[in-house]
């Protein structure tokens, strides 16, 4: 390996990324960067690399290295760096990272593909940053016209964006305009509801059990169990899947009376009930999720008891059941 140069051991480091050896990686990394420690490709593929390996604080200074050697070009550190901070920090990243992909996205409009790539990613900067305000910079003064300029911007650039849409929701409810987060919402769904899985405009997973709890907040429940039952066919091993599923169907039975709130509310005991199967498997961690779904199961089973188990069946031995069974046929007799 002392013999490598730089241009020996990137096509080493991809290839290492490539499957997912990050360890490799990172050797190769190391070796790069004593001879090249200037080399920003080098800088950011160790981030990169670091990042997979849980090695935060060391990612977060060979991004800033890059930064500081190449502050104008190459807008990935910058989001790389927007990940791995806080606060004003992440913002003034975010933003650096979004500039630069204006400036490649206008020269690139003519190449369509390229352009829509680069348009998601700015979409998905500009909902960061809109999270940021609505999360950690909650309370600086001008926290909701940011949010509101954010995810302008991000409908100018990219209009037909689920996750853009769905965030827009999130804001109107904290503003407690529930009427215009529903009319909202339903646009965002229908942007990928009927999309083929696989199809890059459907949100991702995480995105879409984010989305069925912003439904059931404005009491859209068929939109709600829609969503679901197309997550239950990508990955039906999930806890929070099951637990929404509980959930929703614990609020359709809110809305009804008499038997059938009964049937909703065996449902959901019954979906509840498999999250929290599901989570002692998984090692899963959400508390508070947890503690939610067992007191919704406390609260349906002061209405709707849960049936008993059933008895089980003793096994005799050949020579007693032949037994039992002559006399059975002597009863019969």
């Amino acid at each position: 390996m002392s013999t490598y140069t730089v241009e020996d051991l990137l096509p080493r480091i991809q290839e290492s990324t490539d499957a997912m050896d990050y360890p490799m990686a990172y050797a190769y990394c190391e070796k790069a960067l004593q001879l090249a420690p200037t080399d920003t490709r080098i800088l950011e593929t160790m981030g990169q690399v670091e990042i997979e390996l849980e090695k935060f604080a060391d990612a977060r200074q060979h991004f800033l290295q890059a930064i500081q050697l190449q502050p104008d070009t190459g807008y990935s550190k910058y989001m790389y760096l927007g990940q791995l901070s806080v606060e004003m920090e992440a913002i003034g990243a975010f933003q650096k990272g979004v500039d630069l992909m204006m400036m490649e996205y206008q020269q690139q409009q003519q190449e369509e593909e390229t352009a829509q790539l680069l348009a998601d990613k700015i979409a998905s900067a500009l909902c960061s940053m809109t999270e940021i305000y609505l999360t950690d910079c909650c309370f600086e003064p001008d926290a909701e016209q940011k949010c509101e300029t954010y995810l302008q911007q991000a409908q100018q650039v990219n209009p037909n964006n689920a996750e853009v849409y769905q965030l827009l929701a999130s804001v109107r409810l904290s503003q407690q305009r529930n009427e215009e987060a529903a009319k909202i919402l339903e646009e965002s769904i229908g942007f990928w509801i009927e999309k083929e899985v696989g199809d890059p405009s459907i949100p991702n997973y995480d995105a879409r059990l984010g989305l069925v709890k912003l439904l059931l907040e404005v009491g859209m429940i068929p939109q709600a169990f829609t969503v679901l039952e197309r997550l239950q066919k990508e990955n039906d091993q999930v806890v929070d899947l099951w637990y929404l599923y509980g959930w929703t169907y614990y609020c359709m039975g809110e809305d009804t009376s008499g038997d059938d709130r009964l049937t909703h509310w065996e449902d959901a005991r019954d979906c509840l009930e498999l999250a929290l199967k599901l989570s002692q498997v998984s090692g899963y961690d959400d508390d508070a999720l947890l503690e939610h779904a067992k007191e919704l199961i406390t609260s349906i089973n002061t209405v709707v008891p849960p049936s008993a188990p059933e008895e089980e069946v003793e096994v005799l031995p050949d020579d007693e059941a032949d037994y039992v069974s002559d006399n059975d046929d002597a009863m019969e007799m």
